[in-house]
């Protein structure tokens, strides 16, 4: 059976590198203008200008690469889920390390949300800024990986068909044990 591979939706892409843009705009508003304060308002202006400028530089670097590489954003194949779709995404799952796939919401987003056996296996499998986003990502939602859906350029029952079909074949397999939640 054939990869079912999922691409970016790139215009999300290019809106999303568009906002970081106008966020690194802002960040060098509130440096300009720290110039003409003093005291601590011009020092906090200067600060939050600095931190705004570099987390939203460092998110449009991110966003830029992913366009000039055009990589699948999510793969589900015969040996698992192969996540890309997100800085601090998973890697390859393996379907035997699955133990729930559903739908989660966060903050008024969807999220394809897969939980492990080991709720340590993503954060112990990364390491350096990956490791920590991943840590304070478990505390957020339940399941260790979570796949932003409005980023998939693929409709969402054709996902789930391909997730389901591809975890029915695992499940044949007598080394691998499952709970189905989807």
């Amino acid at each position: 059976m054939n990869d079912f591979i999922v691409l970016p939706k790139i215009r999300r892409i290019v809106m999303l590198a568009f906002m970081c843009l106008l966020f690194i705009m802002l960040g060098i508003v509130f440096i300009v203008f720290s110039s003409g304060e003093t005291g601590s308002v011009g020092f906090w202006l200067k600060v939050i200008g600095v931190l705004v400028i570099a987390i939203f530089a460092l998110c449009l670097i991110y966003y830029v690469k992913v366009l000039m590489e055009k990589k699948p954003a999510l793969i589900v194949s015969e040996e698992g889920i192969f996540d890309q779709s997100s800085y601090i995404g998973a890697g390859l799952v393996r379907w035997e390390e699955i133990e729930a796939i559903d739908f989660v919401q966060f903050s008024g987003q969807v999220f394809l949300g897969i939980t492990t056996y080991d709720p340590e296996l993503i954060i112990n499998r990364t390491s350096g800024v990956k490791k920590w986003l991943n840590k304070a990502n478990r505390g957020l939602v339940s399941a260790q990986v979570n796949i932003p859906v409005k980023i998939l350029a693929c409709p969402l029952d054709d996902l789930v068909d391909e997730i389901n079909e591809r975890w029915e074949e695992a499940s044949h397999d007598p080394h691998i044990e499952r709970n189905e939640e989807m």
